[in-house]
């Protein structure tokens, strides 16, 4: 194996570790007194090198949400300051100290009376290393290319680049306490979003190139939260308001067509035809939320009975003006593409209502009640577009933005009963509710649900509990052409013919009937032995309703999901035979299993074509098993202590797609077209091995030593090969970025001072 350890790493390593065995502490005191007062707390001191690095072409996976720079660094400090009685204390801490994910945080506050905190941390999100982007960035948000317009085959030697994002978040509460039954509290939280992740940008309609660009991140948000509680024996009450302010720094993105000029760039074909120079999209605009809540519970002097009850109500607000429909000088001085408002005017409410109630009418019977209603109102301005431009290209027929409301009602009842010391029997039935604005396919559907668990303890030490919930939604009617009627103006019948197909149910308003099992064992035959096996199962039948069967097959056709399988098992193990040895062990295999049918639908003379025999129907199964272990062990006890854990995570997905019948129907190309392709499989694993001793000496001193191995492999055939031009693809460009393979392998090293 290659080693590539940087000489001055291991120097600076040594150098520190050697400075810290040089500060010898006072023996024997735990902590530092400061006359009224005390100090306590640890600090520790590392390094890090690397036996085998990933290349910075593969780092994207291994560094995706956190930092890994060689050399010294802070694992964590913490010193906390408070006088004897602990009327008054003060803490502060930190770890990661000069990363790019570190965290600080600030604690004051007087026993029982007030508290104050401030916390500061850092997530990056690393998308890609890889990413190969011709175009240059001339302003924030403005991607540019060369002129003339390079072969769409140069963006494929393109300079390489990383993507990435950060979130700085900074909080800061006070809560005092002024009476005992009385808490009052304020917090104020900003989050600071910079960086770019990867974004597309399109240059027509459906059919024409699209160029995979940068979405430039400058945002912030503000969070303003104040709230108070009042608590007394027999009742508690809580109300607050939360004003939530986004800001977006940019209100645009802009990038050059790889496909425009004359002569046209060497595989653009014909989408160089009437190409725009640039195109412009719009980026998320700046809005603010207003929430109050009110919560609330009360204990009846009845049946031991307690009721509860929470109301929230929202105010959204979004009015940034309106971008022109277009930057195309094509498309300039037509007065049907003026604006017919400056602004949207959005306003958004949201109402959420949770009652409540629990009681015991007789000493072995519990009942429960609960309702919740969720309501979304859209009262934003439902605008009407004479013309509009598809991607900076095309000129379109008018359409309006129509608004999607709903209200979602849900309603349970359940009894318990303890049967006897070691059985108790719930059952329950419950109900949801969904009523759908207009421009949705299904106004209103229905859910009804049983439930019946039992909890059986034969012995002491084992626990059994078992649910089975059946659950049967059904639906008013199936309006498969509403959204199209909802966006037009006027309505365009042609349109709806080359829209969704009439036989679509899409699966979140589907009739469905739903089956679940979920099963957990507890056994603890010792004190120092747990094992809790767990599973579950659930099976989705979707149902067509009304039954069409237009060819006269005999069976029940729509496309969709026609059925979903999805079960767990899985067991926790943990095990201490001795006090100085403890392992930890665990299994679990996910699967999920989903049937669909579609049809291919080519359009030809304007219309869609719905051929019986241009269907196809995939089976796509996703499993997921994930292993873990570990063992703590004290070799010399309070003295020497050494650990190992590791973790193994396997996922495979599979999508088997077939023709239920030859497509005969149409030209030789379209029945080409419409017959089902094979799709290689998509698999990833992931390992991590870690293992550390520890040296504790000088009774407030640990020597830590530590090995970490970590592997990611993966088969993707949507990325593994992928280049920013396929020539067989069409004319469109991709980052070509990819979460390649690495494996990497890390020692580290920490001295750490405690004194508590």
């Amino acid at each position: 194996m290659r080693v590539t350890v940087r000489h001055e790493t291991i120097l600076a390593a040594l150098a520190g570790l050697a400075l810290a065995l040089l500060i010898t502490p006072e023996p024997a005191r735990a902590q530092i007194p400061l006359g009224d007062w005390r100090l306590e707390g640890e600090a520790a001191l590392g390094s890090r090198f690397f036996i085998d690095e990933p290349a910075k072409s593969r780092r994207s996976k291994w560094e995706e949400y956190r930092d890994f720079p060689g050399g010294p660094f802070v694992p964590d400090v913490q010193l906390r300051i408070f006088r004897k009685d602990e009327s008054y204390s003060a803490e502060f801490a930190g770890t990661k100290w000069g990363q790019t994910d570190q965290e600080y945080s600030l604690r004051a506050g007087r026993l029982g009376l007030w508290e104050f905190g401030f916390d500061w941390d850092q997530i990056p999100h690393l998308y890609t290393t890889n990413a190969r982007f011709l175009a240059t960035e001339v302003s924030r948000g403005y991607f540019a290319l060369p002129t003339p317009r390079p072969a769409l085959e140069a963006h494929n030697s393109a300079p390489t680049i990383d993507i990435r994002q950060r979130w700085d978040t900074a909080r800061m509460f006070f809560d005092i306490t002024p009476t005992p039954d009385l808490r009052l509290k304020a917090e104020y939280t900003r989050i600071r979003k910079d960086g770019d992740r990867p974004f597309s940008m399109s240059f027509g309609g459906p059919g024409n190139n699209f160029y995979e660009i940068l979405e430039p991140i400058e945002q912030t948000i503000h969070d303003f939260r104040i709230g108070a509680t009042w608590a007394r024996k027999t009742w508690q009450l809580q109300a607050g308001y939360v004003l939530s302010v986004f800001q977006n720094d940019l209100d645009a993105v802009r990038a050059d067509n790889p496909c425009f000029g004359a002569p046209a760039p060497a595989g653009c074909g014909g989408d160089a035809t009437g190409a725009p120079a640039t195109g412009r999209t719009s980026l998320p605009p700046n809005n603010m939320a207003h929430t109050m809540t009110v919560n609330g519970g009360v204990n009846l002097p009845w049946w031991r009975t307690r009721l509860t009850g929470n109301f929230s109500y929202s105010l959204q607000l979004q009015n940034q003006d309106f971008l022109p429909h277009t930057i195309n000088p094509a498309f300039s001085g037509n007065p049907a593409l003026d604006l017919p408002q400056k602004s949207l005017h959005g306003n958004v409410q949201t109402i959420l209502l949770n009652l409540g109630v629990v009681t015991r009418p007789l000493r072995d019977v519990t009942l429960s009640l609960k309702y919740r209603l969720f309501d979304y109102m859209d009262l934003s301005d439902e605008i009407n577009f004479p013309l509009f431009v598809i991607d900076d290209r095309t000129l379109q027929a008018g359409s309006k933005a129509p608004r999607k409301d709903y209200q979602r009602q849900n309603a349970d009842a359940d009894v318990r009963w303890q049967a006897a010391t070691s059985v108790a029997l719930t059952t329950g039935v419950g109900w949801e509710r969904w009523d759908r604005s207009k421009s949705r396919e299904v106004p209103i559907s229905d859910e009804l649900y049983a439930k019946a668990a039992v909890d059986v303890t034969p012995i002491e030490e084992v626990l059994v509990r078992l649910t089975y919930r059946p659950s049967f939604r059904r639906i008013s009617n199936y309006d498969t052409l509403a959204p199209q009627r909802g966006q037009s103006i006027p309505e365009d019948p042609a349109a709806n013919t080359r829209g969704q197909s009439v036989l679509l149910r899409k699966y979140d308003e589907a009739e469905r009937n739903r089956q679940r099992v979920d099963l957990m064992v507890q056994v603890t035959p010792t004190d120092t032995l747990s094992i809790t096996p767990t599973a579950s199962y659930i099976f989705d039948d979707y149902l067509s309703k009304p039954p069409v069967d237009p060819a006269g097959t005999g069976r029940q056709e729509f496309l969709g999901v026609q059925e979903a399988v999805g079960w767990t098992a899985g067991v926790d193990l943990s095990w201490s035979p001795v006090e100085r040895l403890s392992i930890t062990a665990g299994y679990t295999h996910d699967s999920f299993y989903r049937k669909m049918e579609s049809r291919s639908r080519p359009v030809v003379g304007g219309l869609a074509l719905d051929f019986h025999d241009f269907d196809w129907i995939s089976n796509i199964t996703d499993t997921v098993d994930t292993l873990y272990g570990g063992v703590k062990y004290a070799i010399i006890p309070r003295v020497l202590d050494w650990g190992v854990s590791g973790s193994w995570s396997y996922a495979l997905g599979r999508i088997e797609t077939r023709n239920p019948t030859a497509p005969v129907s149409g030209t030789a190309a379209l029945n080409l077209s419409a017959r089902a392709k094979p799709v290689p499989a998509f698999e990833d694993e992931l390992i991590r091995l870690e293992t550390a001793v520890a040296y504790h000496f000088l009774k407030n001193w640990t020597l830590s030593f530590g090995y970490v191995f970590e592997s990611f492999q993966k088969h993707d055939w949507r990325t593994d090969k992928l280049n920013p031009f396929v020539p067989t693809a069409g004319s469109s460009i991709w980052l070509g970025n990819d979460l390649r393979n690495y494996t990497a392998h890390t020692l580290g090293a920490v001295i750490r001072y405690s004194f508590r």
